[in-house]
């Protein structure tokens, strides 16, 4: 079996792959809900797939059942998609891929990454990743980018993303962008932290975040105002929420105490060993645990479950599949 399926093959001008992964790169769904969001934006073209078979545990990555027309069921398999934007009003066109961290056979997988890149002759890569951080929902998102090349930590430098000295396990992501690096090709990561009290829904703020962040630096043109607004209304109901629960006001009133003496530079938690620290959006050791976390999760989820049913969270299907 084949672990590359081509389906159209376009000619594309120097093509910029923008890349996400469902699973422990994507915190909150943040990453995948923003490449999502490209694709209903765009409506692309399906033109390859990494065949799911040998690189997925399906005990951990089940595929799912679906009713059509009420009758018949079918079945749907984790999905490792690349999809070719012809952008008419971009200098350059664009590869979307949308896919879940594969639990099998990393190096396999990341050749076959780079060999449909190479086929498509992409120019350059662009990796979405969110992480969870004790970091309260009421701030800007954290967002920090790493890259390989000089010249591209010049451009992220430029539009103020703070690098990462990050050091230790890595996912799926940090595997692709070493093998880019091994064929030359250029690639950044963003990564955007979300609040870890939040885990367990989808965080539009966050996507967002990275959206903003990846329309400047690609000069991409969008329109986020929607989502933009999606995010604000998305604050204020978490804020909501979280004036219901003393404990919990307390904690995310710690947590941006926290935030506002590293960014005034007296946190008194920092020292000489602050260097070997992973990012600066490592935990923050004084917060302790978050009062009311399961209570807190489920009004959240409750409340954007709604939203959904009401078509009012986002602009866009988040269960939209690609053909």
């Amino acid at each position: 079996m084949s672990l590359i399926h081509y389906e159209n093959e376009p000619v594309l001008r120097d093509p910029i792959v923008i890349v996400a992964l469902g699973g422990w790169n994507d915190a909150a769904d943040s990453a995948t809900t923003a490449i999502k969001f490209l694709v209903d934006r765009w409506t692309p073209i399906k033109i390859a797939e990494i065949d799911a078979e040998d690189f997925f545990v399906f005990t951990e990555t089940r595929p799912t059942v679906k009713f059509v027309d009420g009758i018949q069921r079918t079945i749907t398999w984790p999905t490792n998609q690349f999809l070719a934007y012809l952008a008419p009003d971009l200098s350059h066109d664009i590869i979307l891929f949308l896919g879940s961290e594969p639990q099998l056979k990393w190096r396999t997988f990341s050749a076959a990454f780079v060999e449909i890149c190479k086929r498509f002759h992409v120019s350059e890569a662009v990796f979405l990743g969110s992480l969870m951080a004790d970091v309260p929902h009421s701030v800007a998102v954290p967002l920090t980018g790493t890259s390989s090349d000089q010249s591209i930590m010049e451009r992220l430098n430029e539009m103020d993303m703070e690098s990462s000295p990050y050091e230790g396990p890595t996912g799926m992501l940090g595997v692709l962008q070493d093998a880019f690096r091994r064929v030359h090709i250029p690639s950044a990561s963003f990564w955007a932290a979300a609040p870890h009290y939040l885990a367990a829904t989808p965080n539009i703020k966050v996507t967002a975040a990275l959206l903003t962040y990846l329309n400047t630096y690609l000069s991409l043109g969008l329109d986020l105002s929607g989502i933009q607004s999606d995010a604000v209304h998305f604050e204020e109901q978490i804020t909501a929420l979280v004036a219901r629960d003393p404990e919990a006001s307390a904690y995310v009133r710690r947590l941006e105490e926290q935030v506002a003496s590293r960014a005034s530079g007296n946190d008194d938690d920092e020292d000489d060993d602050d260097e070997n620290e992973p990012s600066n959006l490592d935990t923050v050791s004084s917060t302790g645990p978050l009062p009311s976390a399961d209570s807190l999760i489920r009004d959240v989820e409750e409340l954007l479950r709604k939203e959904r049913e009401n078509g009012s969270q986002m602009h866009f299907d988040d269960d939209e599949e690609s053909e």
